[in-house]
């Protein structure tokens, strides 16, 4: 770790100093990789923040799991955010989060502002042809917090009213591209998904050829350099939680939009610079899927709740509502007695 990361880091876990006290500025990001990866790669743009802002202390807090990112966001622990978009949206809902910029990538000379996710197949898998094909599947994907893989299939599946839980029979996590490609091309699963970048890097590295592989629902897009599944989504923003005050918002971002291309932070970062922020409409479904989901799970655990606790009631009463029931049936066919005078 270099001296400068230590004495940050130093700063901010001093006992009995606040992080505000120290003019210290924190950033949690979301880090699939690790702390030491996280730190690493996100450190540089933090102390480029620094150069720009040098009354205050910029550090970022990489985190792993997104679930502990987003729990330490709830409760005010940083402030700002940087996670994938399917989290933003999460925290824009429940805590107030305030777009700031989107991140810009840089991949085969041309700079874009989207992600997206191929959806494949083996060439001679004739039964998958499109994502309507999908139902109870088997399938595997690079990782569960993965955007670009397994958020945006359910993003693909949800446009077209299919729900993820009937399309797939299973979903494996490989925890990386490599996996999914041994997965699928070995024939264990019928289709998997991954980043598109890391497809076609395993084309241009000849690890499959496009021979072998179809990809679902394909499509290409001018500006953007690789072809992909489905639709193209934001990439990832960086937002402000809501009581950061509103001028070091803006020289943050005055400080981001700035940044030159080809900067250090840029390269260690793997990214092109920043731009305006974006909007997030598109990947908003997810979020009301995971919020169905709690309503229906919810109500599904009362229910339950309530039949057991009344097991006997109901019981007697279906058996009270049939006897009756058959009683009527066998009135109904008696032989009315005629009475004469």
């Amino acid at each position: 770790m270099r001296v400068s990361h230590a004495i940050t880091l130093l700063i901010l876990f001093l006992p009995g100093q606040s992080a505000m006290a120290a003019g210290v500025i924190k950033i949690g990001v979301f880090s699939p990789d690790g702390f030491k990866t996280g730190i690493h790669r996100w450190q540089p743009t933090a102390e480029y923040l620094q150069s720009r802002i040098p009354e205050k202390r910029f550090q970022m807090l990489p985190y792993q799991e997104l679930a502990e990112l987003e729990q330490d966001a709830r409760r005010g622990k940083f402030d700002l955010v940087l996670t994938h978009p399917a989290s933003y949206v999460r925290l824009e809902q429940q805590v107030g989060l305030v777009r700031l910029v989107s991140r810009a990538q840089r991949d085969q000379g041309q700079i874009h502002t989207h992600a997206a996710t191929v959806i494949f197949t083996r060439a001679d898998n004739d039964q998958l042809n499109s994502l309507a094909d999908f139902t109870q599947t088997p399938f595997i994907c690079t990782d569960e917090q993965d955007y670009n893989a397994w958020q945006l299939v359910q993003l693909e599946l949800l446009r077209r009213q299919r729900d993820p839980a009937r399309a797939f029979s299973r979903v494996d996590f490989a925890g990386n591209a490599e996996g999914v490609l041994r997965g699928v091309m070995a024939g264990d699963y019928p289709a998997g998904a991954m980043a598109a970048r890391d497809f076609d890097r395993f084309l241009r590295q000849g690890r499959i050829t496009p021979q072998a592989v179809r990809i679902l629902e394909g499509n290409e897009m001018p500006g953007f350099p690789f072809r992909y599944s489905g639709a193209l989504y934001p990439q990832w923003p960086l937002g402000a939680l809501p009581d950061t005050p509103a001028p070091l918002r803006g020289a943050v971002t005055e400080a981001l939009l700035a940044m030159p291309a080809g900067h250090p932070a840029g390269q260690a970062g793997d990214y092109a610079g920043w731009v305006e922020s974006v909007h997030y409409q598109a990947v908003r479904p997810l979020l009301d899927k995971s919020l169905t989901q709690h309503v229906v799970e919810r109500q599904l655990t009362v229910a339950n709740l309530w039949l057991q606790q009344n097991r006997r009631s109901v019981l007697i009463s279906v058996g009270v509502t049939l006897f009756v029931w058959l009683l009527l049936r066998l009135l109904g066919r008696l032989p009315q007695r005629r009475l004469h005078p």
